[in-house]
């Protein structure tokens, strides 16, 4: 059997421990003639790298600013050939602006890589509860092999090929995510929550199809499904964080609160914005919001920018 390896201790890790727990427990009972319980021994927890040695797929599911740091010290510890790694963080490095696809191959160049993004809150996947996910990969063989790992009755596993476009779309909602969050905070209302979100949606796919991605993909589970799910709820961390942002909370307070992808991944998308000469008032107005502006100045600006047609 195959070595998994998941690196984190936060609910997405939880989240994915079950879903491979549930999967066991699946297995074991459709091959069992008299349906005994079954409870799994193969799952270990360990703070050292090196017990990750010889693993064929791990499992990122840390903040996307940690990746880098992680990996190397994987690398310097563990005896690797060409594991499959599946990237769980939604965000773009600050310090190089990449996506976790890049971070990922500039530590270890001949790893398989697998994305797997879309409207799940890992609450909900713990609790077993109906969920749809995308697996995106240049590797066929990769995703299937991924796959076969989610294999559960209620979790529909659905492909793409397009890692740009569902990266890009996970790291983005988070930010229009804030926005929606402030919205709500501010009382802005509903209409102003769906101006947000088919804007939001806008400018993911501008900066998207820019960047290589297909314009399909945004339509999707890790685009506008993502979208939508996150800017729905305060459940999600960065709704949550701009509601109270707008409430008046403090902003060192509230990072310190929990992992902020929007937050972290919000300047390093406005420079792609401006190095692919796309336009993102949006995003650039949550940048404005986080680093401290006037918030009636901030949405008198956004609502007076030049008219022009919808496309």
């Amino acid at each position: 059997m195959r070595k998994i390896s998941i690196i984190g201790s936060g609910s997405w890790a939880q989240a994915l421990t079950k879903v491979f727990v549930n999967r066991e427990i699946l297995v074991k009972y459709r091959k069992s003639v008299n349906k005994s319980k079954f409870t799994s021994k193969t799952i270990r927890f360990t703070n050292h790298f090196k017990d990750l040695d010889k693993s064929y797929f791990i499992f990122l599911a840390i903040p996307s600013q940690s990746i880098r740091q992680n990996l190397v010290e994987l690398r310097n510890k563990t005896n690797f050939y060409n594991p499959v790694f599946i990237i769980c963080s939604k965000g773009v490095e600050q310090r190089t602006d990449q996506l976790m696809s890049e971070v990922v191959l500039d530590i270890f160049p001949k790893s398989r890589i697998v994305v797997l993004s879309g409207p799940n809150f890992s609450s909900e996947l713990i609790k077993n509860k109906p969920s749809a996910t995308v697996l995106s990969s240049l590797n066929k063989k990769s995703l299937l092999e991924v796959s076969e790992l989610f294999s559960l009755e209620k979790l529909r596993v659905y492909f793409n090929s397009d890692i740009i476009g569902t990266q890009l779309g996970g790291a983005m909602k988070n930010v229009i995510a804030i926005a929606c969050g402030f919205a709500k905070g501010k009382n802005l209302g509903e209409n102003a929550k769906a101006a947000i979100i088919t804007r939001g949606i806008s400018e993911i796919v501008k900066l998207g199809v820019k960047m290589g991605a297909k314009r399909k993909t945004f339509y999707g589970l890790s685009g506008i499904g993502d979208l939508t799910l996150t800017c729905s709820s305060l459940k999600s961390r960065n709704t949550k964080f701009g509601y109270d942002l707008a409430k008046g909370g403090k902003l060192n307070s509230l990072k310190e609160d929990c992992t902020l992808e929007g937050f972290e991944s919000c300047e390093s998308i406005c420079k792609l914005g401006q190095k692919y000469e796309v336009e993102l008032p949006l995003c650039n107005s949550v940048k404005k919001l986080i680093n401290g502006a006037n918030p009636k100045l901030v949405i008198s600006n956004l609502l007076s920018r030049p008219l022009q047609f919808e496309n």
